[in-house]
């Protein structure tokens, strides 16, 4: 965990990790799914398309609170709570493979 460099990728694996989400749940997730008086998030597809509601932690809305308040770009292109940062595509959608991309680095990192 401490080879994560950025709020926004603390962010992505507490809600993987502390909320069960899997990636393409956490890369389709937008900011009005964010439930926060009740510590939920709402899955609009979620595996074999169904809906639900996902508790979460209050130590990974307290991390995604920060990323949104002090790293997503307040002009991104979209809706959705996780945006690339750097490079071309910032302020859009963040990618698989960006997130592919930030897992290996830490796994390789935590060897």
């Amino acid at each position: 965990m401490a080879a994560l460099r950025t709020e926004r990728d603390w962010a992505m694996v507490q809600a993987m990790l502390l909320g069960g989400l899997r990636r393409c749940e956490v890369l389709g997730l937008r900011l009005e799914d964010l439930r926060l008086g009740e510590w939920r998030v709402f899955i609009a597809e979620g595996q074999g398309g169904h809906q639900r509601l996902v508790p979460v932690s209050q130590t990974c809305f307290a991390t995604v609170a920060r990323y949104l308040n002090n790293e997503r770009p307040a002009d991104a292109s979209t809706e959705r709570v996780f945006v690339a940062l750097k490079g071309p595509t910032s302020g859009g959608a963040a990618s698989s493979e960006g997130l592919d991309e930030m897992l290996t680095n830490v796994t390789r990192a935590g060897c």
